[in-house]
């Protein structure tokens, strides 16, 4: 089953006092490159993680977002400068009596002081990595079947074209056939114009026909084209990674294109390979997104 590099997952546990969440999503890129976006107390699981998501995951860019929350992840401590508060209240009573001020002190006004630091503490690390690694399994297996239903999509759409050229191909090859007698009727029609010529050795008009049709020929181009669509369709078939084949194959296919349109001889035939390259061009950019 072909699969986009495109998609997105999400996954989430409840505990008594912990909630974890991972979101993970994809975008085409030619080789695996994973960021982790978590709590610096987990850093140290991104090596295991890593390779737990490349066992499902062999291309794309892929963004994965791990947030916890609650008292059994985390837990904060106040603690107090009391040096320093007792001489901001030392100063206090001082410029009261001496500016005769009325002393206004209240624990709301203490409380708004910078003499407090808030620290926050991450535990039971150990404790939560099953819970972590279950929900982050279930997060890439969303992700992987949005993959899979934007892939299968992918490969309607490329049949679809790969059809529609095999069709253009068809009449390309019925017009070529057409280029050789009218390199004949061309020849015998300037032969014409010359009077003094008595007589016309058929044979040489012969071998002129034969060296510009050979010259002109598109058989080898046509063939190989054909080759490469039912390549391209028994590709499409199997499981795996597939896009690396199938960008090689979209380049040759434009390679065998522009031999063909080099030797055109053929008003029609030029049309239909501009036609082409346009309908390859389309099926290359469905390609860059598959995995």
């Amino acid at each position: 089953m072909v699969k986009s590099m495109t998609g997105f997952g999400r996954a989430s546990h409840e505990g008594e006092d912990v909630q974890i969440t991972v979101e993970i999503k994809s975008v085409n890129h030619r080789y695996f490159d994973g960021t982790f976006r978590m709590p610096k107390a987990l850093l140290h699981l991104e090596g295991r993680m890593k390779k737990a998501i490349q066992r499902t995951i062999v291309r794309g860019k892929v963004e994965l977002y791990l947030t916890i929350d609650g008292a059994g992840f985390r837990s904060s401590d106040v603690k107090v400068d009391w040096n320093l508060l007792d001489q901001y209240i030392t100063i206090l009573k001082q410029a009261s009596e001496r500016y005769e001020l009325q002393e206004d002190l209240s624990a709301s006004k203490l409380l708004n002081m910078d003499v407090y630091q808030v620290t926050e503490k991450e535990q039971n690390i150990n404790q939560l990595e099953d819970e972590i690694f279950a929900t982050m399994n279930l997060a890439v297996a969303r992700l992987v079947e949005m993959r899979e239903i934007e892939g299968e999509a992918l490969e309607q759409d490329i049949r679809t074209k790969l059809q529609e050229m095999t069709e253009v191909l068809t009449s390309i090859s019925m017009l070529s056939n057409e280029v050789t007698s009218s390199f004949e009727a061309r020849i015998r029609t300037k032969l014409e114009g010359f009077k003094e010529l008595e007589a016309i050795d058929e044979a040489r008009i012969l071998t002129e026909v034969a060296y510009l049709a050979d010259k002109a020929s598109i058989d080898e181009e046509i063939t190989r084209l054909r080759s490469h669509l039912a390549q391209f369709h028994d590709i499409l078939s199997k499981d795996g990674v597939v896009g690396r084949k199938l960008d090689f194959l979209v380049q040759e296919m434009n390679r065998e294109l522009n031999t063909i349109g080099s030797k055109s001889q053929h008003h029609k035939i030029s049309q239909h390979v501009v036609d082409l390259k346009s309908e390859v061009e389309k099926v290359r950019e469905q390609v860059q997104n598959i995995e």
